[in-house]
């Protein structure tokens, strides 16, 4: 199916040069989010997993529904300070600046094995630092998922060892 219909692009947002993509279109589609959350579980049937690792905070509507679909535990990957107890930290370099993710310690052990869930494949960035937090608990990373790949920016490349789904691809900035 193309999703592309329901995801819009906004120039210069959130900064200058900047194009964001936006799926919240799919969102306002009960039926065709349901289609993306299936696509997702496809992709996936075949790969072994125990959890779900949903990444701030677009990612935890989709990681969210895909867990309560597959009834897998859910762990949150959160800007800083948003996680009470304590954490594993890892900073990161994205598209257009730097940031920090926080996972809850002792979230996850060295038997999980981790479907990890974020809405965009832009840069590599953000995606590298869930795995490093995933890994840093000594679980195994069985894959990653995303709402859209921007393969302009060619992120996938240097998550290579991975196993990646996009549900909508864009191929250049255009769109």
């Amino acid at each position: 199916m193309n999703y592309r219909e329901y995801i819009e692009s906004f120039d210069n947002f959130p900064k200058p040069r900047v194009k964001f993509w936006d799926f919240t279109g799919v969102l306002l589609n009960p039926e065709i989010f349901n289609k993306t959350i299936l696509e997702i579980e496809q992709a996936f049937k075949h790969v072994e997993f125990n959890k779900i690792v949903a990444v701030e905070a677009k990612g935890f509507l989709i990681g969210g529904a895909l867990a309560l679909h597959l009834a897998k535990p859910l762990t949150l990957v959160r800007k800083p300070g948003l996680i009470p107890g304590n954490v594993h930290t890892q900073e990161f370099i994205k598209e257009y600046g730097s940031g920090t993710y926080e996972m809850k310690k002792n979230a996850l052990s060295s038997s999980d094995k981790v479907l990890i869930i974020y809405d965009i494949l832009a840069g590599s960035g953000a995606t590298l630092a869930a795995i490093k937090l995933v890994e840093s608990q000594k679980a195994q990373v069985s894959g990653c998922a995303f709402m859209i790949e921007l393969e302009y920016l060619q992120a996938r490349q240097e998550l290579g060892k991975y196993n990646i789904h996009s549900v909508i691809k864009i191929a250049d900035k255009n769109g």
